[in-house]
């Protein structure tokens, strides 16, 4: 914000007192709707601005949080409103690290559901589109912590179809397109039974030719680089549904696949550049860290292909160790941070799902869940508290029929260790063997049939419960017509 903007703002307000607290007043509006809820509403925004915007930007950095929002949030009250949602949960979230749900929780509940109420209704007041697609941004992340899936995705869906509709966005309309790909992304990959992701609207929303067609990135700072490969892995996300759904004929779909390829080449090489020009700070650690973790998780992917039984992935044991590594670190440098807990956009939980989901080998797995469990972490939807007990039920279905094995000191070898430092430019090449200290000769192979090939949840958010329906890998050797095997199982946190 501007000197002028600033004494402006001020000036509107019908306040007196410092700047810093004329700031958290309410931005004037003549629509009733904007009124406050009570009269401690500023002690959300504070909140909002001084922690969930900092912890935000501490994974990735991003100008959409700790400008965009705090600039549009002092004049539109719809904004505003929307922020101080999200401040309420804050609080609900920090509560709940160390308690059980109570009437207090509860209270904060319904203080959000008003704000995000008033948000909704004063929506209407917007005409300019930047500023609808902003609201819709900070909305998505609103429902995201109340738990109302369909409204998420279509605050996500609305936010897309602005920011695509224009051939040449301004560079404010830029970054709402880099946060909505990774908030999009951030849905993909969270699973609920009750509001399955809308892959064919996405794809129309905001098509992956129009992504793959934006000019390559210069690669100038963390901020662009992890907007980048969060765009590259939602378009993976995308091509992979396309795949399987068989909705596009291979021809064409291979030629965006390739195209998608180098661009992910470039993306590496950006990376390589950055980093050998620009001295480490500390503050860039977390970052550093968990730009790794989510580009191995795409890169595992990609390698295993979208098609193939469970077992395709036992041979990347090299890729999930140093993911596992990466975790772990990335894991240890966030709660040596003084910022919360609590962030709005992906960071760990996510990518060390994923993995724990996919990489069988016992000892690791076992490490992945270790980080997990003491994470501590909320990142929009992934929440390591419901997570972590989550797929340790998935594990413990898949290794039923196995022999107990006292794992204590595989794993605190694993976690004790560092990850390799692997340069950017090896990603790319099709016979890349990455390094692994492990072997399977001394752990156990889960046969293909007790394998979880899906996992589908319905999550009762504010009720600590998550009923999942786990879809069963088959044998590939026996031919069967019958329907993949279903598990279900509740699990409770």
């Amino acid at each position: 914000m501007s000197r002028r903007q600033l004494a402006e703002t001020v000036r509107s307000l019908d306040v007196v007192g410092p700047v810093s607290r004329a700031l958290a007043q309410s931005p004037s509006s003549s629509n009733p709707v904007s009124k406050p809820a009570t009269p401690d509403d500023s002690m959300f925004f504070d909140l909002f601005r001084h922690a969930t915007v900092a912890s935000t930007c501490g994974v990735f950095p991003s100008s959409f949080w700790s400008e965009t929002v705090m600039q549009l949030a002092h004049i539109e009250p719809a904004i505003w409103h929307a922020t101080l949602a999200i401040g309420a949960l804050h609080r609900k979230t920090e509560i709940l690290e160390r308690e059980s749900m109570g009437p207090g929780e509860q209270s904060l509940v319904r203080r959000a559901e008003t704000h995000y109420g008033k948000a909704l209704g004063l929506a209407r007041d917007l005409t300019d589109e930047p500023k609808v697609a902003a609201l819709a941004t900070v909305l998505v992340s609103a429902a995201c912590l109340l738990g109302r899936w369909p409204e998420m995705q279509k605050h996500l869906m609305a936010g897309l179809k602005i920011v695509s509709s224009k051939q040449d966005p301004a560079p404010n309309l830029r970054v709402v397109e880099s946060t909505l790909m990774k908030l999009d992304l951030q849905a993909m990959t969270f699973s609920e039974s009750s509001s399955p992701y809308p892959y064919e609207t996405t794809a129309i929303a905001f098509p992956v030719a129009k992504f793959l067609a934006l000019p390559l990135i210069q690669g100038v700072s963390y901020e662009e680089l992890s907007a980048e490969i969060f765009g590259l892995f939602r378009t993976y996300m995308i091509l992979d549904d396309d795949y399987l759904q068989g909705s596009v004929a291979y021809g064409p779909w291979l030629t965006t696949q390739n195209s998608f390829l180098r661009r992910l080449s470039h993306w590496e090489d950006r990376m390589a550049f950055f980093e050998s020009t620009h001295p480490l700070r500390p503050s860039d650690e977390t970052t550093r860290l968990c730009i790794r973790l989510w580009h191995v998780t795409a890169r595992i992917l990609i390698k295993a292909t979208p098609i193939g039984g469970e077992t395709r992935f036992d041979s990347l044991l090299g890729h999930f160790e140093y993911g596992i590594k990466i975790a772990s670190a990335a894991s240890k440098s966030m709660r040596g941070s003084r910022l919360s807990s609590l962030s709005l956009e992906p960071g760990l939980v996510a990518p060390l799902w994923s993995m724990i989901h996919r990489c069988r080998h016992r000892a690791l797995r076992h490490a992945g869940l270790a980080i997990l469990a003491n994470a501590s972490r909320t990142e929009a939807m992934w929440s390591s508290r419901m997570t972590a007990p989550t797929i340790k039920a998935v594990v413990d279905v898949e290794e039923e029929n196995l022999s107990p094995v006292e794992l204590n000191d595989y794993v605190s070898t694993i976690l004790s260790s560092p990850a390799l430092e692997l340069p950017w430019t090896i990603w790319s090449k099709p016979d890349l063997h990455i390094p692994t200290t492990l072997t399977w000769d001394d752990m156990p192979v889960i046969p293909e049939e007790h394998r979880v090939k899906d996992i589908l949840g319905l999550i009762g958010v504010n009720q600590s419960r998550v009923d999942i329906r786990l879809l069963m890998s088959t044998d590939p050797s026996v031919s069967s017509v019958k329907p993949s095997p279903v598990r279900e199982v509740v699990v409770e946190f």
